[in-house]
């Protein structure tokens, strides 16, 4: 009862504020191409429709960098290795498997497809910091 009381009370408190993510991918296996980053606050558009998006250069095997100005919420994270620079996740075979590495906010497991949203939400309502491994 407490916690949700005082999570009412901070988005009450603080609609508008903004805040920065930095967030930490960890198991890259290729230093080449970029990070594709999507931030996504509507369950409706999860995998479809990012509020916020980021391309990262991969220098690193383990990467951090920073998103700012992220209003209060929910969010939902998605992120692939985009090795060749083209834009999209690519896949193959006839069942779409990704050819990319992909990652998660709360690192939930894909094993037998994408998780739902509710499984990948984090509550930014200050400064966070959090990791992803592809």
């Amino acid at each position: 009862m407490v916690s949700t009381i005082s999570f009412h009370f901070i988005l009450a408190q603080e609609p508008n504020s903004t805040h920065t993510l930095i967030i930490t991918v960890k198991k890259i296996e290729s230093i080449k191409g970029k990070l594709q980053v999507c931030l996504t606050d509507r369950k409706e558009d999860f995998l479809k429709q990012c509020k916020y998006v980021k391309s990262v250069a991969v220098t690193n095997k383990t990467i951090s960098f920073e998103i700012a100005n992220i209003k209060t919420g929910v969010y939902s994270i998605s992120l692939f290795h985009d090795e060749n620079s083209n834009g999209v996740l690519d896949t193959k075979g006839v069942f779409g498997i990704p050819s990319e590495l992909y990652g998660f906010s709360n690192n939930p497991s894909s094993t037998f497809g994408p998780p739902s949203f509710e499984k990948c939400t984090i509550l930014i309502d200050k400064n966070k910091k959090i990791s992803i491994e592809l």
